[in-house]
């Protein structure tokens, strides 16, 4: 037996299976995408996926069971992967209202606040992270901000600098901006916005 024929096999058990039972798994994708052309790509996806993971499956039945779940699991990440898409798209204040819809009257507000939240911390941590010593700096992007794929080690060794030492730098810069935030954080808890005052900037003269 040659290596390439379980491959072989599989391959022509699915011809064979999609033969007897494709218009109904391509009407079953449809109702979930709710278009045929993408029902079209769901269908060759998943096959794709069976034939790749190539797996041992010792009747054309356990092939079909498998090909119906790898059917499935395709149809509904192709489904939730668009519906992340579309709310992404979404104007800020549409998503906003259809939130509040879903969730109750008070949910429009929550989800300001939470916003308003995210981007008040956003701001502290563009401008703590401009604060930072060049080093500690330079260690965060490489081991978090901008790794561009590479592992700790080969970011290290691309800048010429030892990995313990970019591990280091990395944990203080870490140490830095988390202190940092956390008095920002005190800052507008308190209610002064000391925490996005520029740097060097002074607290109100009193009249």
């Amino acid at each position: 037996m040659t290596e390439d024929t379980p491959a072989t096999n599989l391959r022509s058990s699915l011809e064979t299976l999609f033969t007897r039972n494709g218009e109904k798994w391509r009407r079953f994708v449809m109702t979930i995408v709710k278009n045929r052309e993408d029902a079209e790509d769901v269908l060759q996806e998943a096959i794709q996926r069976v034939l790749i993971r190539n797996r041992p499956l010792p009747s054309q039945d356990q092939v079909r069971m498998y090909l119906n779940r790898a059917i499935g699991n395709a149809a509904l990440e192709f489904y939730n992967t668009r519906m992340r898409e579309r709310r992404r798209l979404l104007p800020i204040q549409e998503q906003l209202v259809r939130q509040a819809q879903i969730e109750g009257p008070d949910a429009l507000m929550e989800e300001s606040e939470r916003r308003a939240r995210k981007e008040y911390l956003l701001k502290i941590l563009r401008r703590e992270l401009r604060r930072l010593p060049g080093k500690q700096l330079q260690a965060l992007r490489l081991t978090l901000l901008d790794r561009r794929g590479l592992s700790i080690r080969d970011a290290g060794a691309a800048h010429g600098i030892p990995y313990s030492t970019l591990r280091h730098r990395s944990r203080q810069g870490l140490k830095s901006m988390r202190r940092r935030l956390e008095r920002a954080l005190e800052a507008r808890a308190a209610g002064d916005g000391s925490g996005l005052r520029p740097r060097g900037a002074g607290r109100p003269r009193k009249n």
